[in-house]
């Protein structure tokens, strides 16, 4: 069986491959989310990776015993031409948050939905060709 930290990333994975164009969004990168801790791209590719970044004691009262404040980290990079790179950024930003809203039904019982932390764009060299960001949310999950 799957440990917490596995059920939560997937769950996340989850939420992050209805990211399709078809389905509203501004982008597909839905079609390229892995929750691998070093994922393996072509460096022209678009991707997604979620990771567990740390865990520390919950310090809600009442949690503090049997759950863990986890923290996940969403990492995404998309092709984006310099003169774009911006509108790019703002897109995929949009389509990972609206993704993760509303979504406490596809994690299992006993988990907080992830909660919105912070989001910082990774730092691409001008001509790079792309443009990323991380995203960090938190969740509360069951010690097993």
């Amino acid at each position: 069986m799957s440990s917490p930290r596995e059920q939560l990333l997937e769950a996340v994975a989850q939420c992050l491959r209805r990211i399709r164009k078809a389905d509203g969004y501004n982008t597909d990168i839905g079609l390229q989310v892995t929750t691998e801790p070093g994922p393996r791209v072509d460096s022209d590719a678009a991707f997604v990776a979620v990771g567990w970044t740390g865990q520390r004691r919950s310090d809600t009262a009442g949690k503090s015993r049997t759950h863990r404040l986890t923290d996940i980290g969403i990492v995404a990079k998309v092709p984006a031409e310099q003169a774009r790179a911006q509108a790019a950024l703002d897109e995929i930003v949009s389509d990972i948050e609206r993704a993760m809203e509303d979504q406490q039904f596809r994690y299992p019982v006993g988990y907080d939905t992830p909660q919105y932390q912070s989001a910082e764009p990774l730092g691409a060299a001008f001509g790079a060709g792309w443009t990323g960001v991380t995203l960090t949310y938190t969740s509360h999950i069951p010690i097993r």
